[in-house]
């Protein structure tokens, strides 16, 4: 078995001691085919024991040991010290808690804010059975059904993605992607009823319009679930149920019908039709800014030479998706249950 020194340098933090965070480096001896769990467990048995970190399963099922790794989200139990090696062995492997959250001891974050969010968007189903008869018989989802949601389904809420989100790093009040993931889940599950009300919690303010499309939630899910995928069917679902009456729909429209007309964004009328005439001399002074910088959009934009094709990519996109095509122009993995109507 191959064995070698390996060094770590972990992160360390007790808010009610220290002023700052601070560093640790342990250097132990390690076998070929041990994770990162298994080493942390090492240092705190046998060099640090009040090295604090979360582990439960440690089968990657309970997601409670989610760290960073060389900057990077990962489950610790699930993670080799020897895929993440670098500088030809020779470099310490850096581990810290999850970004985005308060840390309430050295790998230990709150995950009250998830949970949180989770709660105020109604990230579970309610049944169209009445309580009382809940228990009494099965509420049946058919293999069928269950494929629409089932990559959703391994969501194991292990904070990654909320921890590499960049949203959440200039907006903590942000929706978060792990709670849009489960609201596209609930939505599109056969035996829910709370589809338009949980759909007009996530649209409000800090929700479903302020993603970025980064799309680094989904890079690195622990569970590799396409996440943009159900966040932009619940762009699809929204506009399909008439929902385009916050500034994040109608931003999306107005990209939606300059790239339709004229193959280019018409960036001078764009805060006009976002924020109405009221919300955009809001920006006056933010134009003034970008003008005198030299940062100024032109007035007058022309077509593209080939418009045409574009017109025809989307006339096939519209047919092949009935006409919601502003919430994703382009064929998803994750496909959202049929929906129709408005919501009252």
């Amino acid at each position: 078995m191959e064995r070698r020194e390996v060094s770590f340098r972990i992160q360390r933090y007790n808010p009610q001691v220290d002023r700052a965070p601070f560093y640790d480096n342990f250097r132990i001896a390690v076998e070929k085919g041990i994770t990162i769990l298994r080493a942390l467990n090492y240092i705190k048995e046998h060099l640090e024991p009040r090295l604090t970190f979360r582990a439960f399963c440690q089968a990657g099922i309970c997601g409670s040991c989610a760290i960073r790794i060389n900057g990077v989200s990962r489950l610790a139990c699930t993670t080799q010290v020897w895929d993440v090696l670098t500088g030809g062995g020779d470099d310490p492997i850096l581990i810290e808690p999850l970004d985005n959250l308060e840390v309430i001891r050295d790998l230990v974050v709150d995950i009250d804010p998830i949970m949180e969010k989770l709660k105020r968007n109604q990230s579970w189903v309610k049944p169209a059975i009445p309580e009382e008869e809940l228990g009494r018989k099965e509420h049946i989802v058919s293999d069928e059904q269950f494929e629409t949601i089932n990559a959703a389904s391994d969501c194991i809420l292990c904070g990654s993605c909320y921890s590499e989100c960049s949203m959440m790093q200039v907006n903590r009040d942000y929706i978060s992607p792990p709670v849009l993931l489960k609201a596209f889940r609930m939505n599109n599950d056969t035996r829910d009823t709370l589809g338009c009300q949980r759909l007009r919690e996530v649209t409000t303010d800090n929700g479903l319009w302020d993603c970025a499309h980064c799309y680094k939630c989904m890079e690195h899910c622990t569970k590799k679930i396409p996440i943009m995928d159900g966040i932009h069917h619940l762009r699809e679902e929204a506009f399909a149920r008439g929902m385009t009456h916050t500034e994040g729909a109608r931003h999306a429209q107005a990209f939606f019908d300059d790239i339709r007309d004229i193959g280019r964004l018409k960036e001078v009328t764009l805060p006009l039709r976002t924020k109405g005439v009221l919300g955009s001399l809001g920006m006056v002074p933010l134009a003034i800014k970008m003008g005198l910088k030299g940062r100024k959009p032109p007035l007058l934009v022309k077509r593209i030479p080939d418009i045409e094709r574009v017109r025809d990519i989307y006339d096939r996109l519209e047919a092949d998706r009935g006409g919601e095509v502003v919430g994703a122009i382009h064929e998803l993995p994750l496909r959202s249950a049929p929906r129709s109507g408005g919501c009252l």
